[in-house]
Formats: structure tokens, sequence, C-alpha cells
């Protein structure tokens, strides 16, 4: 175990946790759904989850789902094109360059991870359809398979109750003129029928030249709730339009961050989405729960001096089984499952038409082994077969995981978890693509992380601090310091060529280790603080670059929030994001320097009457100059000071 991973250990003495009713049985009322892939009350399983709720977006006025996730403990943000949607990556536990592919983020289960190194698609989730989002911290392969590496993103969307009319109209206004209306209508009847439906329109110049974006969405949401079953069905449909402004020089960025190379670059795509599923309760202590989803993606653009087309299908079905028995320690649960996942991707363009198939079969129990003392043991089975259209080969692998925890809620205040936990990650279409002359395919990566926690409820406020130690074999890693060929290539003109550095190779092996601390409390009635600290030590441990740190992973990351109630109308919110220095992405070989650290300041005023509410955003208040996706190659600027003003009337 690492030095500072030790220490970090032996101060173990922050905490939330889950209270004891008066007579002594555990208490649980949080609803959550990413601990057993069922939505009830929160469970003592050992895992870490931040559950942000929609009076927390609410409050902090965010625009954009990458604003929401840099406030999160163990989350570092990179944004492509400074538009906090299209082209954000979540990276948990020391991840860069292939961060991408290993969090997974799930909208109510589904799956908005790609087969491909493309981030998935933040857009398409619309901030005023969210519940809440589950953060789930570490190795979650057991019981979400692959991608689930250095944690998951578990979005849920608002549903109606019985007897439920809701409604809101909102009209957003702000800098690189913003422009942003949406709309929504919920309603749940008598009779178990239930139907919510919304759409998004938004055109804004973004911050950079040749980034303007036109964007419009439509959702709509069908339910039937009976005595013993509910169904579902859910359609949406997405127009994303966006010029890509591309990488700038750092000399270019110290003239005008707002400059472009590229003038012509675009990408507009259309998405269609659609799930269906429902649930059944075989037996008393039985339930049958299961969907089926499948999302289209058709994208045409011009990068690189030429046009592409791009096309992505994505194909889930994840039926599961749920036991519920009282023991006389309480409640145990058993799930069983089978996950399928269905991926095409084509790119003509780019020589690329591929298809994978993810087959599992998983299980998982919680079963109290005392009042106080819960135990977790889980295992899956996964199949991948790939199939390279354009040059007719194939391949299959096979693969488990497994998963052990205890929980010990050691008070009526304190809980105490440690487990082992197994994860993994297929290599995708764009991976197999490029690999050493000698390599069809890579095998895939298996990590298996250690993990200590505990955490605290006090009055006022919350607490928790949980330790890690991963290691990873068979890594896929992209090592720009194996190989290097030229080919004739349309960039920068018609007829030059090309230098290729590096390919994606297989680690022997690696490592990360850390911790996160957060905690929350309630100072005064009306003022409340909230914070949270990330230490993460990540260093490849063989191959070219033995020894190095991985490049883009910031050993320190922290956030401080606060709200203050001027009065029952008037909050004001201010947060404030530290990422500590770090090395650019591609300098594997840690030679060009460290990057400065930055510290971004944001602040929301939120006033309500009656049914009207307005937000004032300005985000990045002291106008600070930075990037959050820098590579040897040139670097993505983020907006300066940005302000935006929303009007709501809901009902």
């Amino acid at each position: 175990m690492k030095p500072m991973l030790s220490a970090s250990l032996a101060v173990l003495a922050l905490a939330p946790a889950t209270v004891l009713a008066a007579d002594g049985s555990k208490k649980y009322e949080e609803v959550v759904v990413s601990e057993t892939r069922v939505e009830g009350p929160q469970m003592p399983v050992a895992t870490s989850i931040t559950v942000i709720t929609a009076k927390d977006i609410e409050i902090s006025g965010v625009t954009n789902f990458a604003e929401l996730l840099r406030t999160q403990a163990g989350i570092q943000v990179q944004d492509l094109d400074g538009s906090g949607g299209r082209s954000v990556v979540a990276s948990m536990r020391g991840f860069s360059s292939n961060a991408a592919n290993n969090t997974l983020i799930l909208v109510d289960g589904r799956r908005l991870n790609n087969p491909s190194l493309a981030g998935p698609d933040l857009n398409s989730v619309v901030l005023d359809d969210i519940e809440r989002v589950e953060v789930v911290h570490g190795s979650a392969g057991v019981l979400y398979g692959d991608q689930a590496v250095g944690g998951v993103i578990n979005i849920i969307t608002r549903r109606p109750g019985a007897g439920d009319l809701a409604g809101n109209f909102s009209a957003s206004h702000g800098s690189d003129d913003l422009e942003r209306y949406s709309a929504s209508l919920s309603q749940g009847f008598g009779n178990g029928l239930s139907y919510r439906v919304s759409g998004v329109s938004k055109v804004t110049d973004n911050y950079r030249d040749n980034n303007e974006g036109n964007y419009g969405s439509g959702l709509l949401h069908l339910r039937f709730q009976g005595a013993r079953s509910h169904i579902f069905v859910e359609g949406q449909k997405i127009d994303d339009d966006l010029n890509l402004a591309g990488a700038i020089s750092e000399a270019q960025f110290k003239v005008d961050p707002r400059q472009t190379n590229n003038p012509d670059d675009f990408s507009n795509r259309e998405t269609e989405l659609a799930r269906f599923g429902g649930s059944y309760q075989l037996a008393e202590n039985w339930q049958l729960l299961g969907e089926y989803a499948w999302r289209d993606e058709d994208t045409a653009g011009f990068s690189w001096g030429s046009g592409f087309n791009q096309y992505t299908r994505v194909e889930t079905l994840n039926p599961r089984l749920q036991g519920s028995f009282e023991t006389s320690h309480g409640k145990m649960l058993l799930t069983l499952g089978y996950d399928s996942v269905q991926s095409e991707h084509e790119i003509p363009e780019y020589y690329i038409e591929a298809e994978q198939e993810i087959d599992a079969y998983y299980g998982q129990i919680i079963y109290p082994l005392s009042s106080r003392l819960t135990f977790t043991a889980g295992a899956r089975v996964s199949e991948v077969e790939d199939n390279n259209i354009l040059f007719g080969s194939k391949h299959d692998d096979e693969l488990e995981a497994y998963e052990l925890g205890l929980s010990f809620q050691l008070n009526e205040t304190v809980r105490l978890f440690v487990r082992s936990a197994d994860a993994f990650r297929f290599a995708n279409v764009d991976e197999n693509g490029f690999t050493l002359p000698t390599v069809a395919y890579l095998k895939p990566q298996t990590s298996n992380s250690k993990e200590l926690g505990v955490e605290w409820r006090y009055t006022g406020g919350t607490a928790k601090l949980v330790a890690y130690d991963m290691d990873i074999d068979d890594e896929i890693y992209y090592d720009s310091g194996v190989y290097n060929f030229s080919y004739p290539c349309n960039f920068p003109g018609p007829g030059d060529i090309c230098d290729i550095y590096g390919a994606n190779v297989n680690l022997p092996s690696s490592s990360r280790n850390g911790f996160i601390a957060e905690a929350s409390y309630q100072l005064t009635p009306s003022l409340w603080l909230k914070g949270n600290y990330t230490y993460t030590d990540a260093e490849v441990m063989s191959g070219s670059f033995d020894g190095k740190d991985v490049p883009y992973v910031a050993s320190n990351i922290a956030s401080l929030s606060a709200g203050y109630d001027f009065c029952e109308q008037l909050t004001l919110y201010l947060d404030a994001n530290y990422t500590g220095s770090r090395y650019r992405l591609d300098d594997d070989s840690n030679a060009s320097g460290k990057l400065d650290s930055d510290t971004v300041v944001d602040m929301n005023l939120l006033w309500q009457v009656g049914r009207w509410k307005a937000n004032l955003r300005i985000s990045n208040l002291t106008d600070r100059d930075y990037s959050n996706y820098n590579s040897v190659y040139g670097l993505y600027p983020q907006p300066d000071r940005t302000i935006a003003g929303k009007v709501t009337y809901s009902f």
C-alpha cells in the first residue's frame, strides 16, 4: 500500500451514515438505484454513493452538465469545445486519455457510453428533466459490467405520481448570444396512467470562433402503474448542430483564446432514443424487472480537411430478477441478471465498420449478518464478440469479475465499509483499429480495487472519507512512444503527408491510489457549506514510460461551495473549483513541464416568488483564462466570464 494511502487510512475520523431507528434497526430514508439496479430505500452496501438532487441543481444554476460535474469529488472534467455538453468527458480514479471508456454514464439505466473513443453525449441530458444524479465512486464491474472502472454516474429523470399535474416553461438569455427555451408537462391519473413530455431549444455562438451551436430535443414518456406491475415506453429525438473550433497553440491562446484554426469544421448530429420496460411482482418476495433500449446517432461533419459521416447504434437489454427476504437481522436482497449490449459503429471515410456484442450474467447478494453488519458479494461472467466487417475478421473473449464487501454500522452516526471489487473493459472499435502491426485485437483490461471508507452523519451535516488502491492488468493505453508511420492525408492540404506516432497497447501493469474526502455543514439556518478534496496518485508501472505520471491527471482537486438565504425568496450560491498542476495530455515522458493549477469561481442568485423563479448565473466569475483539455498538440480554451439569466414559471 502506498505511503500516501496509508496516511489517509490513519485519519478516518470523518464521515455520512445511515441512522438507526429507536429499536436499533437500520433506517434508510434516501431512495437510490445505483447500489442494486432497483429503485428503493438505500441499502447498507460497501460502496460510497453521492446523490445530487434536483434542488442542488436548481440552487447552483448550472447551465450544462459539465458545470455540475466539476463540483463533485473524484471527478476531473475534460471539455474539447467549451460548450459543456457534446464533448465532455468525466474522468474518475486517475484515467485521462482513455477516460471516456473508464467511467460509465447512465440515464435511467440506459448507457450513454459509445463503442468508440467518443465521449458520452451529455447534450442528450436535459437538466430540467433530472430528478437526481447518483455518483458511484469506485469499481462497479460486477453490477454494471463493461466500462464501470473508475465509477458510475447514473442520471435519474423525473416522473409524475398519481394525481399530480405539473408543468414549467423557462427562458434563458446570456453571453455569446445564448437563447434557450424549455417546456415540460407531466400528469399522473388515478387509474395508474401517467405521462411526461418535454422540449428544449437552444442557440448560441459559444465562446470560440466557429463554435456556434443549434440544439433541439423532444421527449415523451408514458407509464402505467398497476397493483403488481408497471410498464413504460419512452422516446426522444435530438438535433444537435455544432461548429468545431478545434485546438490552438499556447502562443495563440495568449494572444486570443477565442480564435480558431478550423473555420470550416462542424459536426451535425441527429439522435433517436427509445426504451421500454417495466416490472412484475411474481410472488411476495420476487420481482422481475427489465428494459430494452436503443440509440441511433447519425453524424455528418467536416474535419481535418475532409468531410465524414458517422453512424452509431447501441442496443441494450437487461432483464433481472430480485428477491427480497426478511431475516432475523433485517432485509436480504438477491439480484440475478443478464445484460446484453450490441453496438455498431461506422465511419466510411476513416475505414471503420465494425460490430461488438457483449453478453453477461451476474448475481449479487446483500445479507445482514447482524443488525449492524451487512455482507455484500457478487460475481459476473462476460463474453465479448468483435466483428470487423470491413476487414472480415472476428474475435471473442471472456472474463469474470467478483466483489466482496462489509458494511458496519458502528453507532447511530458512523458507518464503516471495506470491499474488494473487480472491474474491466473491452477494447472498443477505435482502439482495436489502431494497434501495433503484430496485434489484431487488444486484450480486455481488468482491475481490482481495495477500498476502505467511513461515513458520518452529525447534527447539521455529513462527511465521508474513502481511500482506495487499484491494481490494473492489461490497461488499454495509448502509448505515443512505441510506433510511428506516415500516410497520405488532406490536412493541412491535399497531397500532404501526416505522421502518426504511437499505438493502443496493453500495459502489463499499472496502479492508481488515493482518497476522497467530502463534508457538508449547516452553519446557521441561513448559511451552509459543502466541500470536497480528492488526492490521486496515477502512475504508469510498465512499458515505454514506466515510472512516469499518467498525463493530465491532477494529484489534487478540490471544491468548496456555499449557500446563503437572504430571505425565503432569495438565495446566493458560490462555488470555487481547484484543479492542481498536471502534465499535458500525450506528454507520456513528462518532458514538457507541468501546467499551472486553476481555480474557477461561479456564482448564482436564485429568486423565488410564488410560481415564478429567476436565476442569474455568472460562470468563471474572476474571468480566468484556462483550459481543461490541454495536450502537447494544442489546447481547447474554456469560456471566460459568462452571464446567463433564466426565468421559469411552474405550476
